[in-house]
């Protein structure tokens, strides 16, 4: 077991986005940092996405396309979701 002073994550939410603020372990003597993410259009699903990739980016670890794993946030639909008004799909 890891004995690492732990970062604190907390997250808000805003009016118009989130609102990410980001506390230092104590023995860094830093003050918390905030990251705010604004919402710039209507689809609440990929805009929460995009905020998990800005996560990613800030703090997550420095993996890339190559890498044994990484961490990939995807937008997909539901199991379950049939769209009527799709064009393609026959009746």
């Amino acid at each position: 077991m890891s004995t690492r002073p732990i970062m604190r994550f907390a997250i808000r939410r805003a009016r118009n986005g989130w609102i990410l603020t980001v506390e230092e372990p104590p023995s860094e003597d830093e003050g918390a940092d905030e990251i705010v993410c604004q919402e710039d259009y209507d689809d609440e699903v990929e805009c929460f996405a995009d905020f998990l990739r800005t996560l990613d980016e800030q703090f997550g670890p420095s993996t890339s396309r190559y890498s044994p794993k990484r961490i990939y946030v995807r937008v997909e639909p539901g199991d379950k979701y049939e769209d009527l008004h799709d064009p393609d799909k026959p009746a």
